[in-house]
């Protein structure tokens, strides 16, 4: 049975990275593609041989290639690579909120972001937020 993500965790390397190998040597392998081996119990997909073998040239051996035997003693001479860590977030705002409108509330939206003069969905959540809370704490006082 295939398990490419123990593969690619054992090799450390990420889904895009291994897809982006495999479209060097098989133009019409992509994204779409990646998905169906990725999940075979639903696809009945797998790379072939000599895709796998690819693979094992380019990145080295490991756990879950359905053409290749790993033994113990294979994996201690191959053992995993550490995850690459991922780049810290520099933004100084990190809370992200997303939400949708139909085409009336859009209308009120923008008419509501000129009358606070502001250029940007952000600027006038902001506005809100400091103009509600303002109200809140006088509310209480």
């Amino acid at each position: 049975m295939t398990d490419y993500s123990s593969y690619r965790d054992h090799v450390g390397i990420t889904n895009p990275e291994m897809t982006k190998a495999l479209h060097r040597v098989y133009k019409g392998f992509g994204r779409p593609a990646s998905s169906f081996v990725n999940n075979p119990e639903r696809s009945g997909v797998c790379l072939l041989p000599e895709a796998e073998a690819y693979l094992v040239n380019t990145f080295g051996p490991g756990p879950g290639l359905a053409s290749l035997e790993f033994t113990p003693e294979t994996l201690e001479a191959n053992p995993p690579k550490k995850p690459k860590e991922r780049k810290p977030e520099n933004r100084k705002k990190k809370n992200r909120i997303s939400f949708r409108l139909d085409e009336m509330e859009l209308e009120k939206a923008e008419d509501l972001r000129e009358a606070y003069g502001a250029m940007t969905w952000q600027e006038l959540f902001e506005k809100l937020l400091r103009d509600a809370h303002r109200r809140w704490e006088e509310d209480d006082t």
